[in-house]
């Protein structure tokens, strides 16, 4: 697997992971089963905006994935947290099986994975805010499950 060259120093993405924000919308509906653009902002203190990209699995609703991606920045994604999905091959070979988080790595990006082993919640909801409490989302949205 070839490295995904972002342009970011890990300081860089330290601080973006760890600067505090707030969610833009107060209101968010969860995706239903195979929706792949959900998405909400959050925006740091400094103006610098964030999208937060939601996914959940249309055969396996279980199957989840919450990501952070840094907008103002090209679209570079920060943490993501992948629930119920299948095993994930780091780019050292290191298989990592089960739900997992990836935080962005300097040459790297978001390839390398490592163990959620507390995560269980079969919740989306629970799932997203815990998402959103790594990356230091203080105000964050009400969620709604979808209706369809």
């Amino acid at each position: 697997m070839t490295a995904r060259q972002y342009g970011l120093t890990q300081a860089e993405a330290d601080a973006l992971v760890t600067e505090i924000k707030n969610a833009v919308d107060d209101r968010v509906t969860l995706p239903s089963g195979g929706q792949q653009r959900t998405r909400f902002t959050v925006q740091a203190e400094d103006g610098e905006g964030f999208s937060i990209a939601l996914y959940r699995g249309a055969r396996n609703p279980a199957k989840q994935h919450v990501a952070a991606i840094a907008v103002d920045r090209g679209g570079i994604p920060l943490l993501r947290l992948c629930v119920n999905g299948t095993p994930h091959t780091n780019p050292d070979g290191t298989v990592i099986p089960g739900t997992h988080w990836h935080i962005y790595t300097e040459g790297y990006g978001d390839s390398y994975a490592t163990p959620a082993g507390d995560i269980t919640s079969p919740s989306f909801a629970e799932n997203t805010i815990r998402l959103l409490d790594r990356f230091h989302v203080i105000k964050k949205p009400d969620m709604q499950e979808s209706l369809l």
